[in-house]
């Protein structure tokens, strides 16, 4: 295969070794004399340190060191830092405490890492932290976001009045309040977007090494932003130079944005490996990773709707509570702020938006960035409050959204809330969704005598992508013909070794099995963004655009000489330099073999095909699309059934139609799971975690799923990246819980049910379905009734 790769559904190309036990991942990886660690975690939700005595803890057999808060002080480590930030309302700075690597004096969520211990094995590591000794003073914890801003709350950091982190706002006050006193009819409704684990199935671990000789450091990890976290190790918690800091990572099962984060087990490794002179490696397991893993979501909010006499929307108001948890990871405050604006009020003509939310810390463990960061949180905000007033104002779902979607001549359009949509056709998404769907066909769906309840619900969304605005690409060149290319972007199963080569081998019309990919070493790449924000494909693919168009350049000059005729008279097309108007020609491949052979080449020419590019994007992309959900409720138990589930994405052009899909049921899958099962539990008063296995929070699995139907919309490009790509990895995660969510509750209309928060358990629908003091529904049609369900 030599061209043509765009577009192609290849098979991704690391699921061969992924699926034969071929791959290798950080518990794989155990350097010569490596160490072993375990790390002691609070138990409370918040209290004083008083002390903490690990003598005994020493005295075990194959225990190499203990260390706590005042040895990491005695060795000159600082602490961790978010270097994003966000304003209040007033224009003043967030509050941004450090976190301490180790608890100083203090714990402040269940899990706080409280010391570190160094064994010869995981076994004995583990063991000596039950002989540490802490003396705590225990202290009231604030747990529920909502409750730590009232007045007399407990603080969980002395400094910070109120618990409150930033108070942030964005929109137009007075022009939505003059909506909503003009409304014809307003629809308001209070929701959650509750707390969720991201349970990747590979758990944290980390690997510390130190070379004395070179004072270079190396922590191989599970991270998902290498570049990042290299640079806090190293300019502020060791205080080194950038290139005495190599961050690298091995086949990473999964992300999500829970890896984002700095955690405290790097700097924790490499001090130990530093001081003991050996490597030091630790692996979470899975009670470990739900304990301390920087959770989702958790934001609850006020949705206001206004609405005229014609029933369009006026205005559209959201007031929200964030809850970061304990401290301040590398996104925690901006998702319910930056990251949620983004998509208030989604791509509908609304006259006036406003948006207002609060972000307050609570005893409880970190928040930061899950699969989507905010627009699964806005989108289902806006999504669910038209299904609503549907409901009140007695119209259909369908038509309500299609009144007030944006058409393709609104285009570009300002939401004023600072972003500018710069292509989409709405309409058009939205009319190949209810005919891949056939939703035309629903009430035809449902046997009015008996069976289960059925329910169908929509999501029409749009969701800004994210991330770093830059990205690293490079070429290197081989005598062979061979071709690597290196990014700076992190692949933790998001198919880049099979999508970015496909770019390689179409542009430059080498053998698609010449492209060798390479990744996940800081010592590879100067720069590198990460993965987040469905922003690498349009961002690795632009740099890589630059880079081959430069390559392209050079090889001319090469194949001209080749050829004996002037560079102008070279055109390059389908991996062939060909002379105009002739049928002479060299193969790419020629011309890089070539290009190591001195004698071959043109005089005065001594510089290699190798080219590399940091890209810089203008702007973001929006990529938007259309879910259907058709699920089935059984009126005796709750118990929700996923029958069908149908998906038009507009992301702009698709490089790999399968992994593309792929990606898509991906996110569909949680997005299931964040609706009817998911949700982390803190106990209210002492702050313990209540779904801290895999026994208690409830995962979906694969016969909780259907088959699904994907289609994409290439006819809208973006003008914001060099390919017009959009992103797709986030889009199931936004469409999912409000599809979902629309339809359980179409489906339990008869019973008068008017909202309910997820999860969608079975107690939760069989309860509600039995609050309402009404006799078992006629199964003739639904019920317009709407009420509560308490």
């Amino acid at each position: 295969m030599t061209q043509d790769q765009i577009g192609q559904p290849l098979r991704r190309v690391e699921d061969e070794r992924f699926l034969s036990g071929a791959g290798r991942y950080l518990d794989d990886e155990s350097p010569a004399g490596v160490a072993h660690s375990a790390i002691l975690y609070s138990p409370h939700a918040h209290a004083f340190i008083r002390n903490v005595d690990t003598s005994r803890a020493l005295k075990t057999a194959e225990v190499l060191a203990v260390y706590t808060a005042a040895d990491l002080k005695a060795g000159g480590l600082g602490k961790i830092v978010m270097r994003a930030t966000v304003k209040n309302r007033d224009g003043s700075p967030m509050a941004k405490p450090t976190r301490p690597i180790l608890a100083d004096g203090r714990v402040r969520f269940v899990g706080d890492a409280v010391a570190f211990v160094v064994a010869e094995s995981k076994a004995a590591a583990r063991s000596a932290v039950e002989l540490i000794d802490v003396e705590y003073e225990t202290l009231p914890a604030a747990i529920d976001p909502l409750v730590a801003l009232e007045a007399g709350a407990p603080q969980v950091w002395d400094d910070i009045e109120g618990n409150l982190c930033v108070d942030y706002a964005a929109g137009d006050p007075e022009a939505v309040e003059d909506a909503f006193a003009s409304a014809a009819h307003i629809t308001r409704l209070d929701m959650l977007n509750q707390r969720v684990s991201a349970v990747p199935l590979e758990p944290r671990g980390a690997i510390g090494e130190f070379n004395p000789k070179t004072e270079a450091f190396t922590l191989t990890t599970t991270t998902q932003n290498l570049h990042a976290n290299r640079d806090q190790l190293a300019e502020v918690i060791f205080k080194v130079p950038i290139e005495h800091m190599r961050v690298r990572a091995l086949d990473v099962g999964g992300g999500f944005g829970t890896k984002n984060s700095l955690y405290p087990e790097f700097p924790l490794v490499l001090f130990a490996a530093r001081d003991l002179g050996r490597p030091v490696k630790w692996v979470a397991d899975r009670s470990e990773s739900f304990l301390t893993d920087n959770d989702g979501r958790a934001q609850w909010s006020r949705v206001e709707l206004a609405l005229d006499d014609e029933n369009n929307f006026t205005g559209f108001r959201v007031t929200s509570v964030g809850d970061t948890g304990a401290y301040l990871t590398a996104n925690g405050a901006t998702i319910a702020t930056l990251g949620t604006v983004r998509t208030i009020g989604g791509h509908y003509r609304i006259g006036a938006r406003y948006f207002q939310s609060k972000v307050a810390f609570t005893n409880t463990a970190p928040t930061d960035a899950y699969r989507g960061a905010g627009r699964p949180e806005a989108t289902y905000q806006i999504e669910r409050i038209i299904d609503v007033a549907a409901d009140e104002l007695g119209v259909d779902r369908l038509e309500l959204r299609r009144r007030n979607v944006l058409l393709p001549e609104d285009i570009p359009y300002d939401n004023g809330l600072g972003h500018t949509f710069d292509s989409g056709d709405f309409p058009e998404v939205l009319s190949r969704a209810l005919s891949l769907s056939q939703w035309e066909n629903q009430d035809a769906r449902q046997d009015p005598l008996e069976g289960p309840l059925r329910g169908i619900g929509m999501c029409y969304w749009i969701a800004p992508t994210g991330g770093p605005p830059k990205e690293y690409a490079g070429l290197g060149f081989s005598s062979d013909g061979a071709v690597t290319l290196t990014v700076g972007s992190q692949s933790t199963g998001m198919s880049h070794e099979t999508t970015l080569p496909q770019l390689v081998s179409t542009w430059l019309g080498i053998p698609y099995a010449s492209v060798v990919y390479r990744q996940g070493d800081t010592s590879l790449t100067e720069f590198g963004g990460g993965h987040s924000g469905s922003r690498t494909l349009g961002m690795a693919g632009s740099a890589i655009r630059l880079v081959a168009d430069r390559v392209i350049e050079k090889a001319k000059a090469i194949a001209a000489h080749l050829l004996e005729v002037a560079p102008a008279d070279v055109r390059f097309a389908d991996g062939k330099m060909v002379v105009a108007g002739t049928d002479r020609k060299v193969t790419m491949t020629e011309v890089i073999q070539a290009s190591f052979d001195r004698s071959r080449l043109p005089g005065g020419f001594d510089a290699k095909l190798d080219e590399e590019e940091i890209y810089e994007r203008p702007w973001i992309s929006y990529p938007n699309g259309c879910h259907v959900a058709e699920v089935e409720v059984d009126p005796e138990t709750g118990v929700v059934t996923l029958v069908a589930y149908y998906a038009v994405e507009d992301s702009g052009p698709v490089v790999n139609p399968m992994t593309a899909e792929g990606q898509v049921m991906g996110g569909v899958a949680q997005g299931v799971g964040q609706a009817v099962t998911e949700f982390v539990v803190h106990g209210q008063v002492d702050g313990q975690l209540l779904t801290g296995s895999l026994m208690d929070y409830c995962l979906p699995r694969a016969d909780d799923l259907p088959d699904m139907q994907v289609r994409f919309f290439e006819d809208a490009p973006t003008t914001n990246n060099l390919l017009g790509i959009k992103g797709v990895g986030e889009a199931g995660c936004v469409g999912a819980p409000p599809a979902v969510v629309n339809a359980v509750l179409d489906a339990v209309r008869p019973f008068g049910v008017h909202h309910l928060d997820m999860p969608l358990t079975p107690e939760k629908l069989w309860r509600a379905m039995r609050a309402v003091e009404l006799p078992m529904p006629a199964r003739s049609g639904p019920s317009t009734d709407v009420q509560v369900a308490q």
